[in-house]
């Protein structure tokens, strides 16, 4: 009787088996191919085994029952070492090697067995599916060809259930990173605010003990001091904000008149005879998170104010309402984006190298904020833009 030997590259054989994550359970569209592959060969038993260190267990079989078999008797370790595609003995009996064979000699014995290797994407065999049956077969190549088929379903059930193993882990280690990357962020950001404020506070107590000493140069330094204090804490302000907006739920529905939101809006920024803010034609009431939409507007608007060169600014407001949204647009006459950059503006910390009207850059965050609110509330956000002419934003809300 011959044992079934070891793959000749059983170690990494193994790795391959335990990649897959298989576990004993039930699994119901094994147990439909194992059916499948019967009724399509004509033989009455099938096996989906797993060839493992000591031995092999079935993951679904149909026409019998059995758990688990030792891996060197097992026929399955034999069809895993062949070269074959199938492999394949029409009668037991007849063959030297397996006719003294306790699986052949037993009450119920195995005399006709057909088992295609099961394969990872390296050809390292993990398992078999197989028909056998305890009378001789003579098996035809169409049989050999739908016994094939079915093993193909068979590896892509294996295949599937791996991808989304690997894809859930990859989900895992995201989410694990993105909130070591947040609570970096907060912790860098909390750190850094007091010392900023401090700066802040010291340049203007500086200026005000000195007052009548100082002369332009110095003056100048300590305000350059001040506004690169006032810049950093404004950029910390925002990566705060992003993240924020990030581990946001959004479930409240407020009701808002956008006349209201505006209006405070406006007083926000405040007055400016350089700007022309002009309301929608007709109010809108919404149902919505009023945090979010407050800070996807102020980031819009703040942008139309920020990055125009005109020596009027407008920025004009325009809502509808369809049976499942709320739409809302932020139409300006600023600088305008590329068409080589609409689709990246979107993207954290990108920027347009494109100074504002105080000659600063932007940091990329604040349009990045706005797309993560408009996706949690269930909208889409697209730009329409026109270099040197103007910029359109319009975003939805889903009811």
């Amino acid at each position: 009787m011959a044992l079934a030997p070891l793959h000749t590259d059983e170690k990494a054989r193994i790795e391959v088996l335990k990649s897959y994550h298989i576990d004993p359970s039930k699994q119901k569209d094994l147990d439909e191919l194992t059916e499948l592959a019967c009724k399509l060969t004509d033989v009455p038993k099938s096996l989906i085994s797993i060839v493992d260190k000591d031995e092999v267990w079935f993951k679904s079989q149909h026409g019998l029952q059995l758990n688990s078999s030792p891996r060197e008797l097992s026929f399955c370790s034999h069809a895993i070492n062949s070269n074959q595609e199938v492999f394949l003995i029409e009668d037991t009996r007849k063959e030297p090697e397996f006719a003294d064979h306790p699986f052949v000699k037993a009450a119920d014995p195995l005399i006709f067995y057909a088992g295609v290797p099961l394969r990872d994407e390296n050809g390292l065999p993990f398992g078999t599916i197989c028909v056998l049956d305890n009378v001789p077969h003579k098996f035809s190549d169409e049989q050999r060809k739908n016994l094939l088929m079915v093993a193909d379903l068979a590896q892509r059930q294996f295949e599937l259930k791996r991808a989304n193993l690997k894809l859930k882990e990859k989900a895992r280690q995201l989410q694990e990173n993105n909130k070591m990357l947040e609570n970096f962020a907060h912790t860098v950001s909390h750190d850094l605010k007091m010392p900023l404020a401090n700066i802040i506070m010291t340049s203007d107590m500086l200026k005000a003990s000195l007052n009548g000493k100082l002369n332009d140069k110095d003056s100048q330094y300590l305000s350059g001091m001040k506004e690169a204090a006032f810049s950093m804490s404004d950029y910390i302000e925002n990566i705060l904000n992003h993240y924020e907006s990030e581990q946001l739920i959004i479930n409240t529905q407020d009701e808002i008149d956008i006349y209201s939101l505006l209006e405070d809006i406006e007083d926000m920024i405040g007055q400016r005879e350089d700007f022309n803010f002009k309301m929608p034609e007709k109010n809108l009431q919404l149902k919505c998170d009023s945090s979010a939409l407050r800070q996807i507007l102020l980031n819009l608007i703040g942008n139309s104010i920020k990055y125009n060169d005109k020596d009027l600014i407008e920025v004009k407001i325009e809502t509808k309402e369809t049976p499942k949204f709320y739409w809302i647009s932020v139409e300006d006459n600023g600088v305008g984006i590329p068409d080589d950059k609409k689709d990246k503006i979107f993207e954290l910390f990108t920027t347009l190298n494109t100074a504002d009207r105080a000659g600063k850059k932007g940091h990329g965050i604040g349009l990045s904020t706005v797309k993560i609110l408009v996706d949690k509330m269930g909208g889409v956000i697209k730009c329409r833009s026109k270099v040197n002419e103007g910029t359109t934003f319009t975003f939805s809300i889903k009811k």
